[in-house]
Protein backbone atom coordinates (compact mmCIF):
# COMPACT_ATOMS: atom_id res chain seq x y z
CA UNK A 1 0.00 0.00 0.00
CA UNK A 2 1.31 3.43 -0.93
CA UNK A 3 1.87 6.05 1.74
CA UNK A 4 -0.85 8.31 0.32
CA UNK A 5 -3.39 5.48 0.55
CA UNK A 6 -2.34 4.67 4.09
CA UNK A 7 -2.58 8.28 5.20
CA UNK A 8 -6.01 8.54 3.56
CA UNK A 9 -7.13 5.48 5.57
CA UNK A 10 -5.80 7.07 8.76
CA UNK A 11 -7.62 10.29 7.94
CA UNK A 12 -10.84 8.38 7.31
CA UNK A 13 -10.40 6.70 10.70
CA UNK A 14 -9.98 10.15 12.29
CA UNK A 15 -13.22 11.21 10.62
CA UNK A 16 -14.98 8.06 11.85
CA UNK A 17 -13.76 8.90 15.34
CA UNK A 18 -15.35 12.34 14.98
CA UNK A 19 -12.13 14.15 15.78
CA UNK A 20 -13.14 17.80 15.20
CA UNK A 21 -9.71 18.98 14.03
CA UNK A 22 -9.76 16.38 11.25
CA UNK A 23 -12.61 18.25 9.57
CA UNK A 24 -10.71 21.49 9.04
CA UNK A 25 -9.57 21.86 5.43
CA UNK A 26 -6.13 23.27 6.26
CA UNK A 27 -5.35 20.43 8.67
CA UNK A 28 -6.69 17.87 6.20
CA UNK A 29 -4.41 19.18 3.47
CA UNK A 30 -1.46 19.34 5.86
CA UNK A 31 -2.01 15.74 6.89
CA UNK A 32 -2.71 14.25 3.46
CA UNK A 33 -0.53 16.40 1.23
CA UNK A 34 2.32 17.55 3.46
CA UNK A 35 2.61 14.56 5.81
CA UNK A 36 1.84 16.54 8.99
CA UNK A 37 2.16 14.44 12.12
CA UNK A 38 -0.55 14.82 14.78
CA UNK A 39 0.02 13.91 18.39
CA UNK A 40 -3.12 12.23 19.67
CA UNK A 41 -3.17 14.78 22.46
CA UNK A 42 -3.40 17.49 19.78
CA UNK A 43 -6.61 16.06 18.36
CA UNK A 44 -8.15 15.50 21.79
CA UNK A 45 -9.16 11.90 21.18
CA UNK A 46 -11.26 10.64 24.09
CA UNK A 47 -11.82 6.95 24.93
CA UNK A 48 -14.88 6.56 22.67
CA UNK A 49 -13.12 8.27 19.77
CA UNK A 50 -10.12 5.98 20.33
CA UNK A 51 -12.34 2.91 20.04
CA UNK A 52 -14.05 4.28 16.94
CA UNK A 53 -10.67 5.04 15.37
CA UNK A 54 -9.39 1.50 16.02
CA UNK A 55 -12.58 -0.06 14.67
CA UNK A 56 -12.50 2.10 11.52
CA UNK A 57 -8.87 1.17 10.94
CA UNK A 58 -9.62 -2.52 11.34
CA UNK A 59 -12.59 -2.35 8.97
CA UNK A 60 -10.71 -0.46 6.28
CA UNK A 61 -7.28 -2.11 6.49
CA UNK A 62 -7.79 -5.32 8.43
CA UNK A 63 -5.27 -4.20 11.05
CA UNK A 64 -6.09 -4.79 14.70
CA UNK A 65 -4.96 -1.96 16.93
CA UNK A 66 -5.99 -1.84 20.58
CA UNK A 67 -6.77 1.47 22.22
CA UNK A 68 -3.93 0.84 24.67
CA UNK A 69 -1.45 0.40 21.81
CA UNK A 70 -2.95 3.41 20.04
CA UNK A 71 -2.17 5.66 22.98
CA UNK A 72 1.30 4.18 23.43
CA UNK A 73 2.02 5.00 19.78
CA UNK A 74 0.85 8.53 20.50
CA UNK A 75 0.97 10.11 17.04
CA UNK A 76 -0.25 9.63 13.51
CA UNK A 77 3.29 9.02 12.22
CA UNK A 78 3.82 6.25 14.78
CA UNK A 79 0.44 4.74 13.92
CA UNK A 80 1.33 4.92 10.23
CA UNK A 81 4.61 3.06 10.84
CA UNK A 82 2.81 0.43 12.96
CA UNK A 83 0.19 -0.16 10.27
CA UNK A 84 2.78 -0.24 7.47
CA UNK A 85 4.74 -2.91 9.36
CA UNK A 86 1.58 -4.98 9.86
CA UNK A 87 0.70 -4.72 6.17
CA UNK A 88 4.22 -5.67 5.03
Amino acid sequence: MERAELRAALFDALLAASVPEAFEDDLRRSFLDDGKDFALSEVEMDSLASMEFCIALELSLGITLSTQRLHKLGSTDAIERFVAEKLA
